[in-house]
């Protein structure tokens, strides 16, 4: 069952006013160790906002697809963990095997693509010791809360 209507990606404003229709085909999830294929009939909308950039836009399915995409949102969620641990060649072999075949460029571009966890700033950095000369004399630097005699 399909929406009325369709938001622009852009300033986001709703349209009914249909410009074309065409079949968009994307990968997912294996079922039984065989690929699967969603065939999904998308609809492009006209964006008729005056100060809208953007003349024409294709409906999205929340939750499965993403511009330009030709993976689901799932099967792009575990490609992106094979990612995570494999890499780029050696991801793009297990997901040959996995029924989800994608380039290695794609799994990396992917990788970098993804939010590092945030850590804690260090409040206190402090250098261990130093070689005055290399290999005889070794030095050591006390972090600044202890004070020296």
């Amino acid at each position: 069952m399909a929406a009325d209507e369709a938001a622009c990606p852009d300033c986001g404003a709703g349209s009914r006013r249909v410009h074309s229709r065409y079949r968009r085909r994307l990968l997912d999830f294996t079922v039984g160790g065989r690929p699967t294929v969603l065939e999904l009939r998308v609809r492009r909308f006209f964006c008729d906002q005056p100060g809208c950039g953007r003349k024409t836009f294709a409906e999205q399915v929340a939750g499965l697809t993403r511009r330009y995409a030709r993976h689901s949102s799932g099967a792009r969620g575990q490609l992106q963990e094979v990612a995570v641990a494999l890499g780029g060649r050696a991801g793009e072999r297990l997901g040959g095997r996995l029924a989800l075949p994608t380039g290695h460029s794609t799994l990396l571009r992917w990788l970098r693509a993804l939010l590092l966890p945030i850590s804690a700033v260090p409040q206190v950095l402090g250098v261990d010791d130093f070689a005055l000369r290399r290999g005889h004399v070794y030095a050591t630097i006390p972090p600044p809360w202890v004070q020296a005699n």
